[in-house]
C-alpha cells in the first residue's frame, strides 16, 4: 500500500507542493526527532522553482522523509512548507537541524522549530 500526501496552495504562501509517504513519516518519525537536514537543490530544474529535501541519518544511511517544491527560496515560503510537514507529524519536534548558510533557511526553521539548534554546513 502506497499514499501520499500532498499540498498545494495558492501564490499567497509561495507552497507549490510538499510530499510525503506514509513511509516517508514513518522514517522521520524514528530518525528524525535528533538531527535533520533541510537541503536545498540550487539551479536544478528548468523551472523558477525551488526544491527542498527535508533527510534524516537512519541505520543504513541518509533517505529523504519530505519534498517541497516552493515559488521561491524566501524566508515565508520556507516556513509554510515546514509548518505544512510540522502540521502532518505533530510529534516530530527535531532538537538539530542542518542547513545552508542561508539566512532565509535559518530564519525559517527558527520560526517554525523555536526550540531546535541549528547547524550549518558549510560547503566549499
Amino acid at each position: 500500500m502506497f499514499a501520499v500526501w500532498c499540498r498545494t496552495d495558492d501564490v499567497l504562501s509561495g507552497v507549490v507542493v510538499v510530499l510525503q509517504s506514509i513511509w516517508q513519516q514513518r522514517m522521520l518519525q524514528l530518525y528524525g526527532q535528533d538531527i535533520c537536514l533541510l537541503d536545498a537543490m540550487y539551479n536544478t530544474t528548468w523551472y523558477n522553482l525551488s526544491l527542498y529535501f527535508i533527510c534524516v541519518s537512519t541505520n543504513i544511511g541518509y533517505v529523504n522523509v519530505v519534498t517541497m517544491l516552493l515559488a521561491d527560496d524566501k524566508t515565508d515560503t520556507i516556513a509554510a512548507g515546514l509548518r505544512t510537514v510540522a502540521a502532518w507529524n505533530p510529534e516530530w519536534k527535531p532538537r538539530f537541524m542542518m542547513s545552508d548558510f542561508s539566512h532565509a533557511q535559518i530564519s525559517a526553521v527558527e520560526s517554525v522549530f523555536s526550540g531546535a539548534h541549528i547547524q550549518i554546513s558549510l560547503t566549499l
